[in-house]
């Protein structure tokens, strides 16, 4: 039996870190794009039981990371038409975020943005960039003022990573998408809620374009 490289770190709940491995693996281990996926196995290799594994798995439904069919389900491979329909809803949310974040976001959360982004300048690898850059719009989201719109995010934001790892191999640079995370922290320390969510909405724009150089398809990237 091969192995998937899953394992549980112990300070949330079981379900929390079953979801967490699971999606984690799929955005950057070893469950690949359309790969499916075998209930006994993943349950042998964790130490769960399916009940648990099912929870998780329903979480990630939810997230839209697995394609759910008669057959059971699998990792989803994400096409050039949904990864359009994706990359054009991520800019109108980026910008939605990046502006309510700037009006509504405490003193608290504007320096957890700073540490992120200090986080960020400096991540180890490409895989640490892109988990910092997500956590970064993912607290903007937490923070904008508006649940539907911070709930909108939190269901793209799986998909969103895995274009992004397929964006910085066609050519977005961390250098480049750095510099433009501290040009959005510094709309918002400013208070300018119209440049941030420019600043998003350009960024998210900028992906798109890069990523679509060279995309085949999601399920050509490993």
């Amino acid at each position: 039996m091969s192995n998937l490289g899953l394992s549980l770190p112990r300070s949330i709940s079981l379900r929390e870190q079953v979801t967490d491995a699971l999606r984690n693996s799929i955005l950057f281990g070893t469950l690949k794009p359309g790969q499916k996926l075998i209930e006994r196995q993943i349950c042998e290799e964790m130490g769960i039981s399916r009940t648990v594994l099912r929870e998780a798995l329903q979480h990630l439904d939810a997230e839209g990371l697995l394609i759910n069919a008669r057959r059971g389900r699998s990792v989803i491979a994400i096409e050039m038409q949904q990864a359009r329909e994706i990359e054009e809803t991520r800019e109108a949310l980026e910008r939605l975020i990046g502006e309510g974040f700037t009006r509504n976001a405490t003193k608290a959360q504007v320096l957890e943005l700073h540490a992120i982004l200090a986080a960020l300048e400096a991540a180890a690898d490409e895989r640490d960039a892109l988990m910092k850059e997500s956590e970064f719009f993912s607290l903007l989201a937490a923070g904008c003022g508006n649940k539907v719109a911070a709930g909108f995010f939190r269901q793209l934001n799986g998909r969103v990573i895995m274009l992004g790892r397929l964006s910085s191999k066609t050519g977005g640079k961390r250098g480049e998408r750095l510099a433009e995370l501290r040009a959005i922290t510094e709309a918002i320390d400013a208070g300018d809620a119209i440049r941030a969510g420019a600043l998003c909405a350009a960024r998210a724009a900028g992906g798109r374009e890069r990523a679509g150089h060279g995309r085949q398809g999601i399920a050509a990237v490993s």
